[in-house]
């Protein structure tokens, strides 16, 4: 398997794990009642804001959409919607944060809507990213050459993602703290 695309199923794993997280505490304390732990919830969305949509999403698009659009002209609609899905993450992550800061604030709805936003965020993600592994990546493996595979290998090794290389929870912890927005 080519180094990039290990990078990317293990960006991929680690948003999965980052956008069940958001779900699972935002179910948990409307389920409980209790105040969700608002500073943790931040870090999750900085983090999905700072490392997903500025780093791995251009990548992808810039180094391997653009790639297979030169090799095939197979999949032109399968990419063109993976862009529009990749532009599409923006407005999730704004109403979630929206969401969150009125549920911060005490807005008596704000917690369900965030919950709900949260869901279909992650929804939205995991059909996006399963669309890439089962039909993206294994073209790519068909049709790139080994100069492209050594361009896209170097461009991914170099978004040195701190989650995909956590190994235990106080690492994850640690990692995720970094995002925690400094004026909070």
């Amino acid at each position: 398997m080519q180094e990039a695309i290990r990078i990317i199923k293990d960006e991929h794993r680690v948003l999965n794990s980052v956008l069940f997280s958001l779900r699972a505490i935002s179910r948990e304390a409307l389920r409980t009642g209790a105040k969700p732990d608002f500073l943790w919830l931040r870090a999750l969305l900085s983090y999905v804001d700072q490392f997903p949509e500025r780093l791995h999403h251009a990548k992808e698009e810039l180094y391997l959409f653009r790639v297979l659009e030169r090799r095939s002209s197979a999949l032109g609609g399968t990419l063109a919607r993976l862009r529009r899905e990749h532009a599409a993450n923006a407005g999730h992550s704004v109403r979630m944060r929206s969401a969150l800061t009125h549920w911060e604030r005490g807005d008596p709805r704000a917690g369900a809507l965030f919950a709900n936003v949260a869901s279909d965020f992650a929804r939205f993600n995991w059909r996006h990213m399963r669309l890439e592994e089962r039909e993206v990546l294994p073209a790519a493996q068909a049709t790139f050459t080994e100069a492209d595979w050594r361009e896209i290998n170097l461009a991914f090794a170099a978004n040195n993602d701190p989650l995909t290389k956590s190994r235990t929870r106080s690492e994850c912890e640690a990692a995720l703290r970094r995002f925690v927005p400094a004026h909070i």
